[in-house]
């Protein structure tokens, strides 16, 4: 599958490879259905009501979300391979059962392909094992110019991620941004192929050899300009039993693990 693949990393943290961006109309309608129901109807879905890993809606302003701030100018639902469809929404049931099986059996060889293109051969078999997959579909609003409402620095505050690696496989619109090993910030403009990187559970398995990529979402030039965003999280499982250098638990155990960073 991945014979003429060609991956970049890129100031030491970020890959990008010759693999054109997937196309995201399913999953950007998806997502914008749900997002034109009532709040009460998509509060019926939150991360608490649902209650399996990181799965569920959370929305801007919202000061007990698993996955982002309450200063965050986002909405997001997260998707996963852990939970079952029928707890998801109506809106990403063709999603899900069209494309999203596809597209994690892609990401997983694409995945794979990466530990040995980095020196991790030996982590295929704990990758086999104990992975699964999320999906975060973001929604960036325009932003409220028209009160001169004070808004944060950026859309999204730099950080890492929970992942194994971060998956973009519908590329990027503008406004990404990652900070290189010396602090030194990067913008991107659009990305239109597949790109990648490490998460703080890569971090943690690779005992500090490879580290997470710090990123985040600066503003707009444009503050009526929305924003896109889908990506794909490796992460364990929420039963696994994970006995690591640094860390011992479960799946569940990492996940707050992870949060009580922030």
């Amino acid at each position: 599958m991945f014979k003429d693949l060609m991956l970049h990393l890129r100031d030491g943290v970020f890959i990008t490879t010759n693999i054109p961006a997937f196309n995201d109309d399913l999953i950007r309608t998806a997502l914008r259905r749900f997002l034109e129901l009532s709040p009460f109807e998509r509060e019926q879905y939150s991360q608490k009501e649902i209650a399996v890993g990181f799965d569920g809606y959370s929305y801007l302003g919202q000061d007990d979300s698993l996955n982002q701030y309450d200063k965050d100018l986002l909405h997001s639902f997260v998707l996963s391979d852990i939970s079952k469809e029928e707890h998801f929404p109506q809106a990403f049931q063709k999603y899900l059962q069209k494309e999203f099986p596809e597209q994690l059996s892609f990401i997983r060889e694409l995945e794979k392909e990466v530990l040995k293109n980095l020196g991790f051969p030996e982590y295929l078999a704990f990758y086999e094992q104990y992975i699964k997959h999320m999906v975060s579909c973001n929604f960036y609003p325009e932003l409220d110019t028209a009160t001169k409402k004070k808004v944060p620095a950026e859309r999204l505050p730099f950080h890492t991620d929970v992942s194994l690696f971060s998956v973009f496989l519908f590329g990027l619109e503008s406004g990404f941004a990652y900070e290189k090993p010396n602090g030194e910030k990067v913008v991107l403009d659009t990305v239109d192929e597949v790109v990648l990187f490490p998460g703080y559970f890569m971090e943690l398995l690779s005992k500090g050899k490879i580290k997470a990529l710090i990123h985040g979402v600066v503003l707009p030039e444009n503050r009526m300009e929305e924003r896109f965003s889908f990506a794909f999280f490796s992460i364990p499982k929420p039963n696994a039993t994970l006995e690591l250098s640094s860390f011992n638990g479960s799946g569940s155990d990492y996940y707050q693990y992870y949060l009580n960073q922030f």
